[in-house]
């Protein structure tokens, strides 16, 4: 399922910050891509969703950053704060991928406690 097919309802959502930053641990490749203030992640009781978004998300788009996931919440591994960077709090994701083996995701946000919370009280 694609995000453009997938959209949360305003209702659903539980926490969004859309100027976010975000680097998939997928490979060198991915690790290199800056995402300076384009990544979009929104969370509901049931996924968590990473998008590229606005006018840098389209031009970071092309390099296939691996930055497009919806991740149900139940195959979310584990969730960690690693450290703050410029006002951001970096935080770490580990997921189960559909086709088997896993990814992380560092998200770097500015509520970064709040997102942890809120996923936390979901998973337990």
């Amino acid at each position: 399922m694609s995000a453009e097919l997938y959209k949360m309802s305003e209702g659903s959502l539980l926490f969004q910050e859309k100027y976010a930053m975000a680097q998939s641990q997928k490979n060198g490749w991915t690790k290199a891509v800056n995402t300076w203030k384009c990544i979009s992640v929104s969370l509901s009781a049931t996924h968590l969703m990473v998008e590229l978004h606005g006018l840098f998300g389209l031009l970071v788009k092309p390099f296939n950053a691996d930055l497009d996931h919806i991740i149900p919440i139940a195959n979310i591994r584990s969730v960690e704060k690693r450290k703050n960077y410029f006002g951001y709090n970096e935080i770490s994701v580990l997921f189960s991928l559909p086709s088997g083996g896993s990814r992380e995701l560092l998200l770097y946000l500015r509520r970064g406690e709040e997102f942890i919370n809120l996923l936390g009280s979901m998973r337990s």
